[in-house]
């Protein structure tokens, strides 16, 4: 039934089970088994992560700390598009602290530039 396709939690419900371990004892799964759904996962996974280029860069002059304002905006836009593509938790956790540290450079540098003047 697996190999046809049925859901291991479909057919220990078919089976009457109540625990998983129960319909384990009747699955037996071989080395073909383990080949078809490794290759079978990899022909329906999609490229994990696809950086965007962002289109601001074109528009960067260099010279002063306006330019690098610009930069850290692109920066932080890059790493947002790409913390919303990660599905693990702990990683996406980690890319918001850099995110709000990169903010307070961010700040620190229109404070700087508004001294500047």
């Amino acid at each position: 039934m697996l190999r046809l396709g049925v859901s291991l939690p479909s057919l220990m419900q078919l089976l009457g089970h109540k625990d998983i371990r129960m319909t384990l004892r009747y699955v037996q799964v071989t080395q073909q088994d383990v080949q078809r759904e490794f290759h079978q996962a990899r022909q329906n996974a999609t490229q994990p992560h696809h950086l965007p280029t962002p289109s601001i860069t074109k528009e960067l002059h260099p010279g002063g700390l306006p330019s690098i304002g610009q930069a850290l905006a692109a920066t932080r836009h890059l790493l947002e598009m790409y913390r919303r593509q990660l599905g693990d938790e702990k990683a996406k956790r980690k890319l918001q602290r850099f995110d709000r540290r990169l903010l307070a450079v961010a700040a620190e540098l229109g404070r700087l530039s508004t001294t500047e003047k």
